[in-house]
């Protein structure tokens, strides 16, 4: 798929372009946490280059139609975005814009290209089953916190993401042990991170990066077979996104 935007292009992306993706990725890292640790490449940090790989690998994500990029002259990746889901009923979604890029109806485009996208695959859903889109954003990122909120999402978790780096040690026979990186989550209550004071005792050892997960509903559970009338019946024939454009 190509879409023709104002000095833009929208397409699907390939392997190639991971190091490109990895460069965009970086620099929104930046402009929301002041920082861009290629160190903290894990499959579970949000928007590494390791955890937009596994999504890609995952047996039901498909780069060819499940993911966007939009190039701006030069070759500049300015955009990125993609969809994957779990049995057809929990989808989850990725996007990155450029800070320089940003409030040009990107984010916007690639939101509604990844919902048309999951409205296409929820059809495979068992019958009944509620379906989901959630999408993990940064906390600091005002910009697309309000973009998910115009689009009808929720905020329904606040959470710290903490990745702990250990140092290369050696144990008690003499032996070196590997340095790696451990990664979990810490949820926000009353915007205090509960719990976890202490991890700010050692600065450089742990990165701590606030995100907020975003839902919408695009199918409710149907009890007794029976559909919720307020289904738009242009939007399931033709997609969300035509229907959105309108």
């Amino acid at each position: 798929m190509s879409v023709l935007l104002t000095n833009l292009v929208a397409r699907t992306p390939n392997m190639e372009d991971m190091y490109s993706i990895s460069e965009l990725v970086a620099a929104c890292d930046i402009a929301e946490h002041g920082i861009a640790d290629s160190a903290l490449n894990t499959p579970r940090m949000p928007g590494t280059p390791a955890h937009l790989l596994s999504r890609w690998q995952h047996s039901n994500a498909h780069q060819e139609t499940d993911a966007w990029v939009i190039v701006a002259g030069k070759r500049q990746f300015v955009g990125f975005g993609c969809v994957w889901h779990r049995d057809f009923e929990e989808f989850y979604t990725l996007i990155c814009v450029h800070p320089d890029y940003r409030k040009r109806g990107i984010g916007t485009l690639l939101l509604r290209l990844v919902e048309d996208r999951a409205r296409q695959l929820m059809r495979d859903a068992q019958p009944g089953a509620r379906v989901s889109l959630k999408g993990v954003i940064s906390a600091k990122n005002t910009q697309a916190r309000s973009l998910f909120e115009r689009e009808g999402y929720s905020l329904i978790r606040e959470f710290w993401s903490v990745t702990m780096t250990m140092a290369e040690s050696v144990d008690g026979q003499g032996h070196a042990e590997h340095a790696g990186h451990v990664t979990f989550d810490v949820d926000v209550e009353e915007n205090r991170l509960v719990g976890a004071e202490h991890l700010f005792d050692r600065e450089g050892i742990y990165s701590i990066r606030q995100f907020c997960t975003y839902e919408k509903e695009l199918r409710p559970l149907l009890i007794g077979g029976v559909e919720g009338e307020d289904e738009c019946e242009e939007c399931e024939e033709r997609g969300a996104l035509a229907c959105a454009q309108e």
